[in-house]
């Protein structure tokens, strides 16, 4: 009977951490979009985390994607949908924000001991508010989403 109570509270007790761990976030949420190293500026949002609601490179309006909403987060390729800003013909910014396609997509590891990643991101978005849906682009013209491409791979 003494063993039976011991080996319950033990079960309780490392339920009741796992519970905590994950509660506080110390259990990571995996994949992750790409790494924070990718656009390492102090105002860039949303790299290296889990299922971001916006990405900002640090950069120009149009490098800022809010409201997104993903499907398939964490099979092969994830789709999202959001609000950017995309240039007028002759310079400057469309008034407003336009609907943003993304896909991410390579499932991997950024870091040998790093969290499942995309590791691609891809991107396409009207040429003037309210026109179709344009080619899909690689985001930022990286080739990944793990490491800047001004910044050579350790």
């Amino acid at each position: 009977m003494r063993l039976i109570v011991a080996v319950t509270f033990a079960l309780a007790l490392s339920l009741s951490v796992v519970t905590a761990a994950a509660a506080n976030g110390s259990t990571p949420k995996v994949p992750v979009l790409g790494s924070h190293q990718v656009y390492p500026g102090p105002g860039s949002v949303g790299w290296g985390t889990y299922k971001p609601a916006t990405i900002f490179n640090g950069g120009d309006p149009s490098s800022d994607v809010t409201h997104i909403t993903w499907t398939g987060w964490g099979s092969s390729t994830a789709d999202g949908h959001g609000k950017s800003y995309i240039f007028k013909p002759n310079g400057g910014y469309y008034p407003g924000s336009v609907t943003i396609e993304l896909r991410a997509a390579n499932l991997g590891h950024c870091t040998a001991d790093g969290p499942l990643a995309y590791e691609h991101l891809d991107a396409r978005e009207p040429n003037k508010p309210g026109g179709k849906l344009g080619k899909w682009f690689r985001w930022g013209g990286n080739t990944t989403v793990c490491r800047s491409s001004f910044v050579p791979a350790p």
